[in-house]
């Protein structure tokens, strides 16, 4: 393999930036856990493994290199797409979660989440280490490795052209990544508007009662006591996402190969 990728480098430079891009953006491959020589490493790897299956003609980066920067464009594009396409699915739990934070009271206690280098909060790190523990377990990494290794049977080398119904799978992405998320959420938040408009009728009924000192700790036990009741649910919402991050990167694929 080796040998072949020296012999043929222009294909292996263009097979390893689409690898990079990819690499660079998708959930989990991209977090600042792993250590960058990991991330380089492995797409290095995987490239070498799949220029040989590539068959196509490519120029000289040394004879045409303004052709050549405009296919190295359009490969580390397609794979950063992907990785795009993937990570934004996994968004549809950051909504639930910061929606349940939000009405459970916790949006005010944040954590420092090293995987992303900003501030999250508890729900929604939770629900994060959970799908990743989950997407590590149902060979997740395997998938999204595959993934872009069989990239290639729907756009081939240097053969990527943005169609014009882009605004339209962005428009479906983002309507599936929204019901996603609340379908995550809706039984938790059902039941703390519930909780909201029981103690809208005590503060009508008991004036006397000071609803913000009995309701936050009612509100966050009955937020918790549902959050342990649907975990079932929880999980079984973490397979459907885990099929529709595929099954989206399968569109994106056949999308961009027209």
């Amino acid at each position: 393999m080796i040998s072949y990728a020296t012999s043929h480098y222009a294909v292996y430079l263009l097979v390893l930036l689409r690898m990079v891009g990819f690499i660079g953006t998708s959930p989990i491959l991209s977090v600042r856990l792993w250590p960058m020589w990991s991330k380089v490493g492995l797409a290095a790897f995987v490239a070498l493994v799949v220029t040989p299956d590539v068959h196509a003609t490519v120029p000289d980066p040394l004879v045409q290199p303004d052709v050549y920067i405009g296919l190295a464009l359009k490969e580390t594009l397609v794979g950063m797409l992907m990785g795009f396409v993937a990570t934004v699915m996994t968004v549809a739990l950051s909504t639930a979660g910061q929606l349940f934070d939000l009405q459970i009271g916790f949006s005010t206690a944040t954590l420092f989440d090293p995987s992303g280098g900003q501030s999250a909060g508890l729900t929604n790190a939770f629900l994060s280490a959970l799908f990743t523990l989950y997407f590590l377990g149902m060979n997740g990494l395997d998938g999204l490795v595959l993934g872009v290794m069989k990239s290639y049977d729907y756009v081939a080398l240097g053969a990527f052209v943005a169609p014009h119904e882009a605004w339209t799978f962005l428009a479906h992405l983002i309507t599936l990544v929204m019901v996603l998320g609340l379908q995550v959420g809706a039984p938790l938040l059902a039941a703390l508007l519930l909780t909201d408009i029981t103690f809208a009728f005590l503060s009508r009924a008991v004036p006397q009662m000071n609803v913000y000192v009995v309701g936050q700790p009612a509100k966050l036990f009955v937020g918790l006591a549902v959050f342990a009741a649907v975990m079932p649910g929880i999980v079984y919402m973490l397979g459907v996402l885990f099929q529709a991050t595929f099954s989206e990167l399968d569109t994106l694929l056949r999308w961009m190969g027209g």
